[in-house]
């Protein structure tokens, strides 16, 4: 695991994903996150900062070094290139072994399509149709345990929410990438939102109780009278009832389809729009 957080914070700023000067998680909270001791994170951090892409700041935290203070873009893609021979050879692979795999990556076809990956049915609903959305290409879905029963389409991009990434790591076979889709923060969704009136109704409407769940919670940490609230289940019979008179309806994208041409729907996107960047370079 500290390998993995090490290689995976250096491409991210080698790819500049991770911005100059951009905060890190605490050791806490990655450790929390990877489910692994707090000295695993804290190894890597260390050995980050002895290759001068990240610095420690006394009672603030670890940020990524500022342009032009640590090592450039190339030396650090071959540091990570140093680390991978070494990693291999300490499995006793040999050059010839290491260049014929290489090559076959190298020579893999690009995805033609994704496969969203998770067991909750009415989030799965949600994430397919924003990846639809965002890609404008064919998305299958499974249950993670279906997923470990059936293996895995070779043309499919793997996609699936960022806290599962411990589960991933059990059932993907070595030779399959996954993009982790992390959580799009309710400020993002909302800016440049018009904020409703102290009057207005406002309606939550979602088949995912967890969605109902969050999207009342902020409402409320906004300062929403609690009486201008109407939450709905999509799952419920006569959903619809009474809707008409509300002002505002904040939904997922996949209940956004039940209401077509209705000005009055705010979507609340679940995926961040980093992660939809990256879904979208991984198919060209």
């Amino acid at each position: 695991m500290r390998e993995q957080i090490i290689a995976q914070i250096s491409i991210g700023i080698v790819s500049r994903d991770l911005s100059a000067g951009e905060k890190l998680p605490s050791t806490r909270e990655l450790a929390r996150r990877f489910q692994i001791h707090p000295n695993t994170v804290s190894a890597a951090y260390r050995e980050l900062a002895e290759q001068n892409l990240v610095e420690f700041k006394k009672g603030s935290g670890v940020y990524v070094r500022e342009n032009g203070s640590g090592v450039n873009g190339f030396d650090a893609l071959d540091q990570i290139i140093n680390r991978f021979f070494q990693e291999a050879a300490a499995h006793n692979f040999s050059p010839d072994e290491i260049k014929a795999r290489l090559q076959k990556r190298f020579e893999a076809k690009s995805p033609t399509h994704f496969l969203v990956v998770e067991s909750d049915s009415e989030l799965r609903k949600i994430l397919i149709e924003e990846v639809r959305a965002a890609t404008d290409r064919t998305v299958d879905s499974v249950s993670f345990e279906e997923f470990a029963k059936s293996g895995v389409d070779d043309e499919a991009q793997i996609a699936l929410i960022f806290d599962r990434m411990p589960d991933a790591h059990q059932i993907l076979p070595p030779n399959k990438t996954c993009i982790f889709l992390k959580a799009n923060s309710v400020a993002d969704s909302m800016t440049g939102k018009a904020r409703p009136s102290d009057d207005d109704l406002i309606a939550v409407v979602s088949g995912w109780k967890k969605f109902l769940e969050l999207a009342k919670m902020f409402l409320l940490a906004a300062r929403v009278a609690p009486e201008t609230l109407v939450v709905r289940s999509a799952n419920e019979t006569n959903w619809r009832n009474g809707l008409q008179t509300v002002s505002l309806i904040i939904c997922d994208l996949a209940t956004a389809k039940e209401f077509p041409n209705d000005e009055r729907v705010r979507v609340f996107r679940l995926i961040a729009d980093s992660s939809l960047d990256k879904l979208r370079e991984s198919i060209g």
